[in-house]
This record gives structure tokens, C-alpha cells and sequence, in this order.
């Protein structure tokens, strides 16, 4: 699917700001199932920046405003072509051919390399309950065990717009109930890891679906996922639970959402609203 994408965000600042620090993450990434036509960064007051891969491998434009504002807003615009995981392997519960084993996951060369991906923090860390149900899912080969624990969390969770904010804690979303796509992802990432499977999280745009009617725009929305990995990576959404689809935009990956949020920074001056749209256009 070829899509256009508009992703407009910033902040609304009570007072006026004389200088503010930021860092955008909102440029889509080349991948084996993801090419990408053309991307641009603008910001509004004007702004020094420069463009730079960060450690994860994510596209980050880093910039400064030193003029006095009331607003902030950047704008991210791309062209990007993505192309699905079109094996029902999830649906089959099939195990690929090349995937590792736990013996094999719990080899001190595997631990060692992926341990950014096996630690947890607040963000991540599951409950004792979670943790339980994750381990009784546990005696199967890894992949068919994180489609289990990804089963798991989506029989606890309702999916509930608004009901956390970007700083909750994967341990208070369980006790909740109710969790947007980020943490969904985060429970996710949590139970995998305490199991031992290598796991990390990714950003990015989910385009609706609909009528398939090129040059149509729609309200899109940025979204999160997840890959775990047993050999090689496997990406799967755990707020859809499938496998991930054209309708999948990547932006970045890293350990958690504090590794790859599309807008942070830091300024002087009152209090703030953040404001966010996406708009996408799948094109003829």
C-alpha cells in the first residue's frame, strides 16, 4: 500500500516561551517491509535543527527555537510504500523453521546481546499475576508462548482511549483494566521479558482501513507494536493481536516509548497542551 502521511503535533504554551529544546521522532524508517519515497521535518516559529540516527536506528530531528512563542508545532510529511506479513504463521500457530529454542534464548551469548531487551523498568514491569500467566504459557516454543501472553493481556485489557497517560506504569494498567495501544504494548514487552524472550517496542502510524478508495483522506493515528525475538525478529500487534499488516507505518524502535516518543523537549515558561493529528491518504 502506498500512503501519504501527515503528522501535525506541537504544543499550546500559556505564557510566552523564549527558547525551547526539542527532539521529533516522526520520519518513517526503511525496512525489509517498508520503503519510503520522500520525508520532510518543518517547524513553526523557525527553528535550527539537524537530523541524526539515534542509538535504536531512529530518525530524529533535533532542533531549538530562540524566539519568543506561544506555539510550537511540527509538522512530519512522508511517502511511504508498506508491504504486510502475508504468512498466517499467527493464525496457524505456525513455528518458522530457523527459530530458536529456549535452551538456546537462555545461551549467555543471547542474554548478554539482548540485554536492553530483556530488562524492565516502571514503564514495563508486570504484575506477580501477569508474570504467573506468562510462565504457565511458557512450556511451548517461544513464538507460539508470546502469541499466548499477548492472548493473555488482551483478555484483561479493554482498549479505552484516554484512560492513561504517556508515564503509566505497566502494573497500574493491569490493576486498571482498561490501556491504549502503548500499553498494551508495554504489558506485552514486560511478560515476554520476564519469560526470557528478548523483546522491544515499536513506533509508528496505523492507517484505519475502509473502502480501499485511493486518494481518500482519513483521520489515521500513531500506534505501537512490538517484536520479540527467537532467532529473528517477529513483529505482531498485541492491541490487534495480528500480525502486522500494510496498514503498518514504522517509525522507530526501542525499549520502551521513551525511546522513540514522536515529540519531547524542554523549555522555560508556563504550563503546556500538547495537540496531535494524523491524517493518511492511501494513494492511487
Amino acid at each position: 500500500m502506498r500512503l501519504s502521511i501527515e503528522h501535525k503535533t506541537g504544543f499550546r504554551y500559556s505564557t510566552k516561551v523564549k527558547s525551547s529544546y526539542n527532539e521529533a521522532r516522526m520520519t518513517p524508517t526503511v525496512s525489509s517491509s517498508q520503503s519510503v519515497w520522500g520525508s520532510g521535518v518543518t517547524i513553526a516559529p523557525e527553528a535550527w535543527s539537524f537530523t541524526y540516527s539515534d542509538y535504536w536506528g531512529t530518525w530524529v530531528t533535533a532542533f531549538e527555537v530562540h524566539q519568543p512563542h506561544d506555539q510550537l508545532t511540527v509538522q512530519a510529511e512522508a511517502v511511504v510504500e508498506t508491504r504486510g506479513d502475508d504468512l498466517t504463521w499467527d493464525s496457524d500457530r505456525r513455528v518458522a523453521g530457523n527459530d530458536l529454542g529456549w535452551p538456546a534464548l537462555r545461551d549467555r551469548g543471547v542474554v548478554d546481546s539482548m540485554t536492553e531487551y530483556l530488562t524492565v523498568n516502571d514503564r514495563t514491569a508486570p504484575s506477580d499475576e501477569l508474570r504467573e500467566l506468562a510462565q504457565q504459557v511458557a512450556d511451548q516454543p517461544p513464538r507460539l508462548a508470546a502469541l499466548d501472553i499477548c492472548r493473555q493481556i488482551a483478555e484483561r485489557l479493554s482498549y479505552a482511549r484516554g484512560s492513561t497517560s504517556v508515564n503509566a506504569k505497566a502494573v497500574d494498567v493491569w490493576t486498571g483494566g482498561k490501556g491504549v495501544c502503548q500499553d498494551f504494548s508495554h504489558l506485552a514487552l514486560g511478560a515476554l521479558r520476564s519469560v526470557g524472550l528478548p523483546a522491544r517496542y515499536v513506533s509508528g502510524y496505523l492507517h484505519p482501513g475502509g473502502d480501499g478508495k485511493a486518494n481518500t483522506v482519513v483521520e489515521g493515528e500513531s500506534h505501537s507494536w512490538i517484536e520479540w525475538w527467537c532467532g529473528t525478529w517477529v513483529a505482531y500487534d498485541p492491541t490487534l493481536l495480528s500480525r502486522i499488516s500494510e496498514n503498518h507505518v514504522r517509525v522507530g524502535h526501542g525499549r520502551d516509548y521513551g525511546d522513540v516518543a514522536p515529540l519531547r523537549g524542554t523549555y522555560s515558561g508556563g504550563p503546556s497542551q500538547m495537540f496531535v493529528t494524523v491524517q493518511m491518504t492511501q494513494l492511487g
